[in-house]
């Protein structure tokens, strides 16, 4: 079984109350692919400029990670975003945005990756979402994900790269744009209503809600004490989620629950650490600790 990450890998400038990086590596395909690395082997398909620093790549090899996708342009520049996080770690302003090798870079499979058995389209031009996932030849489970800026300039492509997918992912704000509703609750459903086969609303730190047509879960955040940085947590969840579903014979309702608390539990490691570092020293036997204790703090006898 493997997972096709399809994305940016790009480099971060990220400011919080209590720190700062620079040219730190980030990316949602980064973090997507490390994340669905804990539990699958993973197809990683991006563009990278020339000044990609080497230090960066090599950070993403040696974990289960096949980089053949990873395309350096010729004479293009890496992907960068900047971000300032306000005090309470769940608003920030986004500095500036530099679409580098991404402005118009139209990704292709490699030879044989048709046969990816699972694949996660991070925020993308739906038009080249829609085209990745025709390109496969018998996924058994794939995602997409989108932002505000491709929502405002593409919508109605948005909600087509939607229907194809088995599951859409939002954070509340993108759900709350897409459907005009306020409710998470009656927006995750309307998402459904609309098209999409099962939607998935991440809340941060609050967890996330699913919706099916037969189908509704609302998982809690795993409860942290301490958080470094958010950055790509949304990403984060979305890679285990997938990672997860991928090893599984079938993908049942009772495994989609539990590929969401998997979900919740690594994006919990990802936010101990700028960018993807956290992920980057993460270990299987920590994301399973974690998960029993999750399953235990959100755990309630039946009554006798």
């Amino acid at each position: 079984m493997t997972l096709l990450v399809a994305g940016w890998v790009a480099l971060d400038e990220i400011e919080t109350p209590f720190a700062k990086v620079e040219q730190s590596l980030g990316g949602s395909a980064t973090c997507a692919a490390l994340a669905a690395a804990q539990f699958t082997d993973v197809r990683l398909l991006a563009a990278i400029g020339e000044d990609f620093p080497e230090r960066e790549r090599s950070k993403l090899e040696g974990r289960g990670i096949d980089l053949a996708g990873l395309r350096t342009v010729p004479g293009g520049t890496t992907s960068r975003w900047g971000a300032r996080y306000h005090y309470d770690m769940n608003t920030r302003d986004t500095l500036y945005t530099h679409l580098g090798v991404n402005d118009g870079w139209q990704p292709v499979l490699p030879e044989g990756w048709e046969d990816s058995s699972a694949a996660f389209m991070a925020a993308d031009d739906p038009a080249t979402q829609r085209a990745l996932m025709g390109a496969l030849t018998a996924p058994r489970a794939t995602m997409v994900d989108t932002i505000k800026l491709y929502i405002e300039a593409e919508e109605a492509g948005v909600r087509e790269a939607m229907r194809e997918a088995s599951f859409a992912s939002v954070n509340e704000t993108e759900a709350r744009q897409l459907t005009g509703v306020a409710s998470i609750a009656k927006a995750a459903r309307s998402l459904v209503e609309g098209g999409a086969r099962a939607a998935l609303v991440k809340l941060g730190e609050y967890g996330a809600v699913y919706a099916s047509e037969d189908d509704y879960f609302v998982a809690p955040g795993y409860p942290l004490e301490e958080v470094v940085d958010p950055t790509g947590a949304g990403d984060s969840f979305a890679g285990a989620f997938l990672g997860y579903l991928d090893t599984v014979p079938e993908v049942t309702a009772a495994e989609i629950r539990r590929g969401i608390i998997y979900g919740s539990t690594v994006a919990s490691f990802a936010v101990e650490g700028f960018g993807p570092n956290r992920l980057l020293e993460l270990k299987r036997d920590e994301v399973e600790a974690r998960y029993r204790e999750f399953r235990t703090l959100t755990h309630i006898e039946e009554e006798r």
